[in-house]
């Protein structure tokens, strides 16, 4: 695992992203020598939503209850104007 410090991080952002994507090797960040964050490639889900309802489905069976929601005040959530 490769460890830089921050400001070396900093300066260099877009090429170490880069590299973490293509390499898939994580990058440790240090301030004053204590590791203080972690560079990691994100993770590729592959698919779409319409495969995880899929999945949920297979896995669980379908959905045999009907959900209600409670009702909601649109105006809650408005600023005051002024």
């Amino acid at each position: 695992m490769k460890t830089l410090g921050l400001f070396d991080t900093k300066n260099r952002l877009s090429e170490i992203c880069d590299q973490v994507a293509r390499t898939g090797e994580p990058c440790t960040v240090t301030r004053r020598g204590k590791p203080l964050v972690r560079i990691v490639p994100a993770e590729d889900s592959g698919g779409s939503v319409w495969d995880t309802v899929e999945e949920s489905r297979a896995r669980y069976g379908p959905l045999t209850e009907e959900l209600e929601l409670p009702s909601r005040d649109p105006s809650r959530n408005r600023p005051t104007p002024f």
